[in-house]
């Protein structure tokens, strides 16, 4: 990972004119971006993809819901480096996608993933990830609003996780992204934090861990201590928990304190990572095209586009310059359907129901035209070159 040539743009003068607005609607120059986009932001969500492979052979239940929710908390870990919380990530281009495949030996049982943008407004995208012993989908779309010190980061669309058990059964997970505040948008050291609490709940068992996300006093700097409760299927806290920070790890607690041994512990990040955005390792991984994924690649994929790659080599006026090329071919795109009446449909996930009170949910298509499907024979049908320059 090149380290970042230039520092990102002062907010100061996009956000006053923004207060209270959704920022992933303002068009900003292309040194505010890091060179990741936000559809592999969503699939950073699986950096830590063991855990569930350890929650599923679990035999004690409350076992299993507690490495779930450690798996849950684990994804915010992201942000730890403060330089995380300077730059935004790209946003995709409507039916730009992600594909994520990890190997055997990457992780136990490996995993393969794809994320799809499906709405351009408001910004959506849609993801499903599966392994031998789990699987996991997500429909988010993300929304950050200005406060006048502080952005909030909200993220709709509840994760659903299946456990695939040694004993044939299935048993299902969901929880809702726990809000993030950007601090210190105008003035002092920018970071980020999770707030408030965060359910995770055991749908087979009516089974449930709160997240807890302590938070110090208006001067006390960003909050990073964890505590996790756990409650029956009856309402009763079974006594067992964990205690940690987001940053660092997590370990067993009983009676709220910490005693037994740690389930989850941070990756490393990437040498010099100050200068390289503060990607962890596993971020910076994420724009290699592995062995494999080379030469199975759609189209549409975000590590080929453009913009994005000539700005991770720190060429960031040819970046610029594709980024509003490719912008301008979005919108022309956008103008033609719309005279042409056409409503636009994705083209490897599908809108479903099922959600909880309104909420959009998608979900992967299968057969002979599904994004596997379709990889396997080397054959992409229907899918536009959005990327192009």
């Amino acid at each position: 990972m090149p380290a970042a040539m230039v520092m990102p743009p002062s907010l100061i003068g996009f956000l006053r004119k923004n207060v209270g607005k959704d920022l992933s609607t303002i068009s900003m120059p292309v040194s505010a971006n890091e060179p990741l986009s936000l559809l592999q932001r969503v699939a950073e969500q699986l950096e830590y993809a063991q855990i569930l492979d350890t929650a599923a052979s679990q035999k004690v239940q409350i076992q299993r819901l507690l490495h779930v929710t450690a798996f849950a908390v684990s994804q915010f870990s992201s942000n730890r480096a403060k330089e995380r919380a300077i730059r935004k990530p790209f946003n995709p281009m409507l039916g730009e996608t992600y594909e994520l495949v990890r190997s055997e030996t990457d992780v136990p049982g490996g995993f393969r993933m794809l994320v799809e943008k499906v709405s351009h407004r408001p910004v959506r995208m849609a993801c499903q990830a599966d392994s031998a012993r789990w699987s996991f989908s997500q429909s988010p779309a993300p929304t950050q609003k200005f406060w006048g010190k502080s952005a909030e980061l909200i993220t709709e669309g509840r994760v659903r996780l299946v456990l695939h058990l040694p004993d044939g059964s299935d048993e299902f997970y969901s929880w809702n992204t726990a809000t993030v505040f950007l601090r210190n948008v105008v003035v002092g050291e920018k970071y980020v934090e999770p707030v408030g609490t965060m359910t995770v709940t055991n749908e087979t068992s009516s089974s449930k861990a709160i997240v807890e996300f302590k938070q110090k006093g208006m001067f006390g700097g960003r909050s990073e201590e964890v505590q996790v409760d756990t409650y029956g299927p009856d309402g009763a806290p079974s006594g067992l928990g964990l205690v940690g920070n987001w940053t660092t790890s997590l370990q067993l607690s009983e009676g709220g304190k910490a005693k037994g041994p740690e389930i989850w512990h941070v990756g490393d990040l990437v040498d010099n990572a100050p200068q390289k955005y503060g990607f962890t390792t596993f971020a910076a991984g994420l724009n290699e095209v592995t062995e494999l994924e080379k030469g199975r690649l759609p189209i549409t994929d975000c590590r080929l586009r453009p913009d994005q790659r000539a700005a991770e080599s720190g060429d960031l006026d040819t970046a610029e310059h594709l980024k509003a090329k490719l912008e301008e071919n979005q919108r022309s795109r956008r103008k033609e359907m719309v005279q042409r009446g056409y409503v636009y449909k994705p083209r490897w996930f599908t809108r479903v129901e099922g959600g909880d009170e309104g909420e959009e949910v998608w979900k992967l298509k299968g057969g002979k035209e599904g994004y596997w499907e379709e990889r396997s024979r080397g054959q992409w049908t229907g899918v536009e070159d959005i990327l192009a320059e």
